[in-house]
């Protein structure tokens, strides 16, 4: 007896040794990702159409309304509004409605396919980051969305007459939203992970930005004490800065233009503390909970 003990100890000591698991590295976590949503995106080709053909009816619709309507002189503006004028103060924010979609959705789409795939288990027991998960579904869709963007940006260039210095700020705008949009776009999958079905609340939210933030129409435009709310949120400055450089300098700035630069820098600075923090909160109570609760 005890030599069989002794003998199946002895081929238990000649088992290989367990592989030391050791956390996938930015790069590859980020490469992988994108790859693997590039991949999907390609397959199912029906719901990026689908995108895409709303954003030209949104286009085609401020197109004729730019006909139909005039924005009169007020504290933004330092003339009236008409005609193609009208159409550059909406395409602007038509453009921003892309890196939105990109930076806000991509995170809570791949929570909501990962949920219904039952890989969002997998996704949360492996030792890579989530962040920059997070961070590669906003590539992926960010690189497919240039079919959209690009025809847009050429639009506001033939159409606003601006300098080439002012349209390169205008993107170095759309680039810094980005950036601040993406830990924005976490807090946002954060919902889908604890709440599940958040799409309608989601919907509610962003429309409420567009709407608040000046996208239909100027700041000035609004109630004094629903202003106070705008100034709270990044597109609100976005806006405002790609409105300053598209017709050239001849738009009034809610506050100066390197001060509206350094907020967007403020922003950015807090929500991705913000979003790292509320990422880990979410990760810990998850994990001891139970990973069945999300």
């Amino acid at each position: 007896m005890q030599a069989d003990v002794v003998n199946k100890l002895d081929e238990v000591s000649f088992l290989p040794m367990p592989k030391v698991v050791r956390s996938a590295t930015i790069w590859n976590t980020l490469k992988a990702t994108v790859i693997k949503d590039l991949q999907i995106q390609i397959r199912y080709r029906a719901e990026f159409l689908g995108a895409i053909v709303g954003l030209a009816i949104r286009v085609l619709y401020f197109a004729l309304l730019s006909n139909v309507i005039s924005i009169s002189a007020s504290e933004s503006l330092n003339r009236e509004l008409a005609g193609p004028d009208v159409f550059v103060f909406f395409i602007g924010a038509v453009m921003l409605f892309v890196f939105n979609d990109a930076a806000l959705g991509a995170p809570l789409g791949a929570v909501s396919r990962d949920l219904y795939n039952g890989t969002l288990e997998f996704l949360y027991t492996n030792p890579f980051s989530r962040y920059v998960y997070y961070v590669g579904t906003v590539l992926s869709v960010l690189i497919v969305s240039q079919i959209v963007f690009l025809p847009l940006f050429f639009v506001l260039v033939f159409i606003s007459g601006a300098s080439i210095i002012n349209m390169l700020m205008v993107l170095l705008v759309c680039l810094l939203l980005l950036v601040v949009l993406v830990p924005m776009g976490v807090m946002v999958a954060l919902l889908g992970l604890l709440w599940r079905q958040v799409g309608s609340v989601v919907g509610i939210l962003f429309f409420s930005f567009e709407f608040l933030s000046g996208a239909y129409l100027p700041i000035s435009a609004l109630p004094a004490g629903v202003q106070y709310i705008s100034y709270l949120l990044p597109f609100t400055w976005v806006y405002d800065l790609i409105r300053y450089y598209s017709f050239g300098g001849d738009w009034i700035t809610i506050l100066p233009v390197e001060q509206e630069w350094g907020v967007l820098f403020v922003f950015l600075i807090v929500f991705v503390s913000l979003s790292r923090y509320l990422l880990k909160k979410v990760e810990h109570m998850t994990k001891k909970q139970g990973l069945h609760l999300i």
